[in-house]
């Protein structure tokens, strides 16, 4: 009867291991999946302030080339008279 206590006992002790390792390996793998989450985050932020630097570079070029137009414009007229 004790040998059979024992086996249980130890049986009942080798489920808990396994099951506490398995909550840490949770834990562990939750942590890591935030980390993940949190850099991708990261990454959409830094790519949505690239693309807002892209279109700022867009507009000063367009107003560059405006005032070039403008400038040709100005030169021409000066030119002819």
């Amino acid at each position: 009867m004790k040998n059979a206590m024992t086996k249980t006992g130890l049986a009942t002790m080798a489920l808990a291991l396994v099951l506490i390792t398995g909550c840490a390996t949770n834990a562990r793998v939750d942590a890591v999946e935030a980390k993940a989450d949190a850099a991708q985050a990261a990454a959409d932020a830094a790519m949505a302030a690239a693309q807002r630097a892209q279109q700022t570079a867009d507009q000063a070029l367009r107003a560059a080339n405006d005032a070039n137009a403008a400038v040709t414009r100005l030169s021409e007229t000066v030119g002819r008279k």
